[in-house]
This record gives C-alpha cells, structure tokens and sequence, in this order.
C-alpha cells in the first residue's frame, strides 16, 4: 500500500489498561491512511482471541519497499555505422527485447501502490535507449522509440522497433520526411533490457541479489542494506500475442471508437474506465454555448468526489469535441417509498421472515452470498422498477404464503398512479435509490407489514 497520511500526534487514553500489569496511563497511537484501490484484499489477524497472553505479532508491517520488474540489462556499442545510401535498418544482438508501460516516478508517488502493478500491453513500449554520435564531430544526439512515425516529422529524432516471429528486433528510422533520418556515417549506441512475459512471474522469495553496475555510487546504500527479497509473489508478466491471434484482432482495433460526438459516443468511451459502472450523457444549451453533461455512476455506489471528476476529465480529454463545454456531474438519485405487505405460512417465525426480507431487498452483499435487490451496481441510469419485479422477489422466499404492495411511489412526492401502472420511470440521468434506513428516508425506503406465521 501506499500510505497517504499518518498522525503520529495521537493518544489512546485507555491503552495502559492493555498492557501487562494493566495501568490507567495513556499510549501513544500513530493513524495512517491509505487509498481505496489499496484496501487490503483479505482480513489481517493482529492478535490471536483465544491465547490474549500470546503477545507473538501474527501480522507485520514492512516498508522499504520498492519496485522491481523483470529484464536484463544489456549495452551494445557496436551497432552497424550508417551507410552513405540505402536504409539504414540495424539489429540488435540479443533477442526477447522486453516491453513495458513507461513509468513515471513522480506521478507514480501521488497514485495507490495497487495502480502501479496494473500493466495493459496496449500501452507498452520496448524498454531502450539509443544514441547516435556524429562522426565528424562526435556530438550525441538520443533518439526516442515510438509505435510508428506517421506523426513524427522531418526534425523528430525517432524509431521503430520490429519484432520478428524468433524475438529478435530491428530499428527502423524515418526517411526525412516521416521522422529523421540518421546522419550519414554516424554511429550508434544502445542500452535496453531483455526478458519478456510470464516468467518473469517468479514466487514470493525468489529474488535474493542486488547486482550494481557500480558500487562506488551506491557504497553507501550497500552498507545499510542486510536482507533482500520480495515478500509478495510478482505479477503482470504476458507472453507475446502470437501472430494469428493478432492478425484475427487488428481489423477490430480499429473499430474502437476514439473520438467523441454524439452522446451515445461519451457514453461508451467513459464506460471503458475501469472504475465506472455506466454512464449517461446529454448535451444542453447553457445560455452561450452548449455543454455535455456526462453523469457517472461508479462501481458499489462510490462517490464522485473531486479528485475522481478531474481523473475522469484528463481521460476523456484527448476524446472530446471541440466547441462545447465538458461537465461530469453526479447522477440524480430518486428515492423510493415501498410498502410490503407479507403473509406468512403456518409455522415460519415473523423474525426470520423479516431479516430475510432486509437482506433481499437490501443495498448490500451479504455474507451469506446473497446480493440486495437495491445494490448499486444492480441499478443504473433511467432504469424502471417493475412492480412485478418486487412481488416476484417477496413470493420467493420460503415462508411467504402471499405479497403485496401497499405503496409504491417516489418518496417526498404525490403518488403519480404508479401503484396503478406497476413502474416507476426515471429519466436518463437518473438513478432509483432505496438504502432502507429509517433515520434517512430520504435516501429511499421499503417497509414490510407481517401478518401470520409465528
């Protein structure tokens, strides 16, 4: 995790009476904080209930940690000299050239530690440097590795690399018009890495070793370090995508929209982040100009907080039309007002009945296994409620002889006959809402009324 505040300013007051012997003495307490995407992913025991004598730690906490990703470092200073004519289309020595996202460490330091460790292969690019030095003058100049130079121009120093079917790689340069073309009779320098896919997925404790290139510039960092290893087995490592697969998958890459104009267009470009659930958009004169109001509806009903809008606003950037304001607003909540009224079978406990009705209807996972009718991530914009839906629901309990419905309508507003016509409507940017706490009815709310049973 990566942690994104600690108070170490705090004091449990009753903490002495923890201690052995007890005493009335306050205890230090530091909080720390981390982000959402960073919560752990299973609970961690910090004491042992059934031994309170056993003062053993059963989980630890450890920093100094730090990324490590697979490849090996290789220097070739003896790439071919650039010949007079012809185009100059080099290979490199070693085979397997690895490919990765760029990382940037100082965006990477203000993002969850879990983000990191999301690669997409789309997005990767061969891990290599190149420099080319003038023969005449022996001036350096680095070039940079792209996908393809249809938007290098003539001045942009840039490359290709072409992988073939064995992994080994050439260099393909640009012909002056479609990237720069390298300086007649200069030569060139290459430093890369080499290893590529699942078997860089090695096991917790597999790495041990510290290799420098150069201990007098990390002298001081080698005597402080005493152990080496990864506590958590390594992930994100794929193999190549084998040529008939991507043959089969290039035509439909092109099909992936990437630009937006109409609403339909916004609404399936944002629904591709990863952290919405759907999304709904509608273009609206605003007095001068129009603006796309774009509502989003993240995953288990998360809020839209500020730091979220502008995250989602950098992504549909390079997508959006010009000449139109942009606005990511949250989506409009329509609390219900429901009553149920429920007969129960000979023989079946009211009590029971009842906490199966809250978990059925409910907003949450249950541990039982069971998902709430009104789960967040089961609604979304303009989506009805069926009055058929809710009896359905209630008759497939065990227990329930007979359901109905006694008030089906908007909470906080005049019923509209929808007990009538058996649904409640809600717009395109709107979303039904039924949290089912009586201290906040006007989050939405559903009663039960029992009649038989025990």
């Amino acid at each position: 995790v990566r942690l994104t505040r600690v108070n170490s300013e705090l004091e449990d007051l009753i903490g002495g009476r923890f201690k052995d012997p007890p005493d009335n003495s306050a205890v230090p307490l530091t909080e720390i904080e981390w982000a959402l995407p960073d919560a752990l992913k299973f609970s961690l025991w910090v004491t042992r209930p059934v031994c309170p004598k056993n003062t053993s730690p059963l989980s630890v906490a450890r920093g100094n940690i730090v990324l490590a990703d697979h490849g090996k470092s290789e220097a070739e200073n003896d790439l071919p000299e650039v010949q007079w004519a012809g185009d100059y289309r080099p290979q490199l020595s070693k085979r397997d050239l690895t490919y990765r996202e760029v990382y940037h460490h100082e965006q990477a330091k203000k993002e969850p530690a879990a983000d990191i460790l999301q690669q997409h292969p789309e997005n990767a690019v061969p891990v290599l440097s190149l420099q080319s030095f003038a023969s005449n003058s022996g001036d350096g100049e680095i070039w940079h590795v792209q996908p393809d130079l249809l938007n290098s121009n003539q001045f942009a120093s840039d490359f290709v690399v072409e992988m073939e079917r064995d992994r080994t790689a050439y260099l393909r340069f640009g012909d002056g018009n479609l990237g720069k073309a390298p300086l007649a009779g200069s030569t060139m320098k290459a430093n890369y890495r080499r290893g590529n896919g699942t078997a860089g997925n090695v096991g917790r404790e597999a790495i041990a070793y510290l290799l420098l290139h150069s201990s007098d510039h990390f002298s001081e960092l080698v005597g402080k370090i005493t152990k080496i290893y990864n506590p958590l087995a390594a992930e994100g490592g794929i193999d190549p995508e084998p040529i008939a697969k991507a043959r089969l998958n290039a035509p439909q890459a092109l099909r992936i929209r990437q630009n937006c104009v109409t609403e339909a267009d916004y609404v399936e470009v944002m629904q591709r982040h990863p952290e919405v659930q759907k999304a709904a958009a509608q273009l609206r004169w605003t007095g001068s100009w129009y603006t796309m109001f774009i509502a989003v509806d993240r995953y288990k009903g998360e809020l839209l907080d500020q730091e979220f809008k502008e995250e989602l606003h950098n992504y549909i950037e390079p997508f959006r039309l010009m000449g139109h304001d942009l606005e990511i607003v949250e989506p409009t909540f329509v609390p219900l007002d429901i009553v149920l009224e429920i007969i129960i079978k000979e023989g079946y406990f009211q009590s029971s009945i009842r906490r199966t009705l809250e978990e059925t209807f409910g907003n949450k996972d249950y541990q039982s296994g069971k998902r709430g009718f009104f789960h967040p991530d089961n609604l979304s914009f303009g989506q009805p409620v069926f009055l058929s839906r809710i009896i359905q629901q209630a008759m497939d309990i065990d227990g329930v002889y007979r359901a109905e419905v006694g008030r089906f309508q908007v909470w906080g507003q005049t019923p509209r006959d929808e007990l009538n016509q058996g649904v409640i409507a809600t717009d395109s940017l709107s979303i039904v809402q039924v949290d089912n706490n009586p201290y906040t009815p006007e989050y939405g709310l559903i009663n039960f009324e029992l009649e038989g049973g025990i």
